[in-house]
């Protein structure tokens, strides 16, 4: 969800302002919940993610541990084969794992 931010509030960079005042909403049972998942989902606390939803801020959630580790492995593989095609010692083997590793990361990213 993101939404254009509102003229004049405080810029989306400015999280160390002091928050020293409080909105009381009253919600149902199941909106909390939600909130509370959609909160958990991109690694905030429930006041942070109320108060970037509310400020129009942008929210994104937050990469899993196994995709983050996943990422991780073929990023330090595609670094091994670009320095050997760098070095000129890239072979038609290695080549060809090059292009099965972007392969595969651009299927995951998508």
């Amino acid at each position: 969800m993101e939404v254009e931010a509102l003229p004049g509030l405080t810029p989306e960079g400015d999280d160390q302002s002091q928050k020293d005042q409080h909105i009381n909403i009253r919600i149902s049972t199941a909106d909390k919940k939600l909130v509370e998942e959609k909160a958990a989902e991109a690694g905030l606390k429930t006041g942070e993610f109320m108060r970037r939803a509310a400020l129009g801020r942008k929210i994104t959630s937050k990469i899993p541990p196994d995709f983050r580790r996943i990422l991780a492995a073929t990023g330090s593989n595609l670094n091994q084969l670009t320095r050997l095609a760098n070095a000129g010692k890239l072979t038609s083997t290695s080549a060809q794992t090059l292009n099965e590793l972007l392969s595969r990361l651009l299927e995951t990213l998508k």
